[in-house]
């Protein structure tokens, strides 16, 4: 890994798409609105540092009508409601810039919130679905519901999001020239730069390309290297209980810097026990 990841600790995905004009084409295919002015649209995506699971990837507001959440996903998570509820949460809560409004007769109006996840991992997932907060409550959204609509957006899988924003079209081309190069068999370096050259010599993302060649190659190295190196983790604690697994897979996460939330998410082990396994490696 060079030491430009040091520099670019960030997803292809958030870099492309963290500009108004490819975003709110994005958000355009997402809604099914014609929105043709960048400047209706403000970037709004919570901060954080990488593997953070308190930074979303991309959120932005439309014209005060629309909050749109997106998540890119490698890899399913059944927990992206809950997720997108603690996200929301945080946005909103921002929105309010006088606390004293909550304490308040007058309603405070909110953009609608939207939520979206943009899958192109390796398992078989359906073109469209629909995930619900309630689902985590057997079912129950008498009380609370949050909404998630996820699409499959691997090349090949027909997607129709795809032919409604070119940009996610160009991003999921890069993304499936680099899969096709590992498939067969090429290693991860020769993969990436023979993927950023087909995009390059086809046109596909434009001058993002052109600009910032280097920047994505060291963002696709560390994206593929950290779910390998997951995977890995994962496969070498089978062997134990599954607390001792969990407890494995946390450690090595530690050597890597990875946030408790982060890791809390992975493992399921309570954050107090990963507190300890850190305190513990210091000694």
């Amino acid at each position: 890994m060079s030491d430009a990841n040091a520099q670019y600790r960030d997803s292809v995905f958030r870099s492309f798409f963290n500009e108004p004009t490819r975003l709110l084409s994005l958000c355009n295919a997402v809604l099914g609105t014609d929105y043709d002015n960048p400047d209706k649209l403000e970037i709004n995506t919570l901060e954080g540092i990488f593997f953070d699971s308190r930074k979303n990837d991309i959120s932005c507001s439309i014209d005060n009508q629309f909050l749109v959440l997106v998540e890119h996903q490698s890899s399913v998570n059944n927990n992206m409601p809950f997720r997108f509820l603690a996200y929301v949460a945080e946005l909103l809560n921002k929105l309010v810039t006088d606390k004293r409004k909550l304490y308040k007769e007058q309603l405070i109006r909110f953009p609608a919130p939207k939520f979206f996840v943009l899958y192109n991992g390796n398992e078989f997932e359906p073109v469209e679905k629909i995930m619900r907060l309630s689902d985590s409550f057997g079912g129950d959204f008498s009380s609370l519901e949050l909404i998630v609509t996820a699409y499959n957006i691997n090349r090949g899988a027909n997607a129709p999001l795809l032919g409604k924003c070119p940009y996610l079209r160009d991003y999921s081309t890069l993304v499936g020239e680099v899969k096709n190069g590992l498939a067969e068999g090429l290693s991860l370096r020769n993969t990436i730069i023979r993927a950023v050259k087909f995009c390059l010599a086809n046109g596909i993302m434009g001058d993002y390309l052109v600009k910032h060649s280097e920047e994505v190659f060291d963002m696709l190295a560390l994206e593929w290297n950290m779910d390998d190196a997951k995977q890995a983790w994962l496969e070498e604690g089978m062997e134990k209980g599954e607390i001792c697994r969990a407890e494995k897979i946390a450690i090595k996460m530690l050597d890597k810097d990875i946030s408790f939330d982060e890791i809390h998410e992975f493992t399921d082990l309570p954050l107090q026990h990963i507190k300890k396994l850190a305190e513990s490696k210091k000694k």
